[in-house]
């Protein structure tokens, strides 16, 4: 099979976007993430399969961006949508795995600053065990 230039390039930019870093040398800490300048927004258990979950925020806090670690299990991100206290939506391109113990790069909010009201993700839970993923939504001030 012959693969296309650009077909190449989205599989690369994929993989790259999704990178899980080796933990074992680093005490199992994630890098660059200061505990100091992040807090956890909520959490969600995932079942085997495809499902729909929202995660509600009511801090009232303003956060820069956002990211989300995954534990168990593997999980394909189908879609995820941010929606804030002014009504306006973000539908932030993932679609891709993450595996299991990995976490999703950092994603900055439009605007700058932004009070997050919601988060909405749909995705499915990867692997033999059949069993569930724990997804954990993590705020930047």
């Amino acid at each position: 099979m012959k693969l296309r230039p650009l077909t190449v390039l989205a599989i690369i930019a994929a993989q790259l976007s999704f990178t899980t870093p080796d933990l074992s040398a680093s005490n199992n800490k994630l890098p660059a993430i200061s505990p100091a300048a992040w807090e956890v927004l909520g959490s969600r258990s995932v079942r085997y399969g495809t499902d729909h979950d929202v995660i509600s925020v009511s801090s009232g806090k303003w956060y820069k961006g956002i990211y989300f670690k995954v534990t168990n299990a593997p999980i394909r991100i189908n879609d995820m949508k941010v929606y804030f206290d002014n009504g306006d939506k973000f539908d932030v391109s993932i679609r891709g795995m993450i595996r299991e113990n990995g976490h999703s790069r950092t994603i900055e909010l439009p605007g700058g600053e932004r009070k997050i009201t919601k988060v909405e993700f749909t995705y499915e839970t990867m692997g033999s065990n059949r069993g569930t993923a724990n997804l954990t939504l993590w705020g930047k001030f």
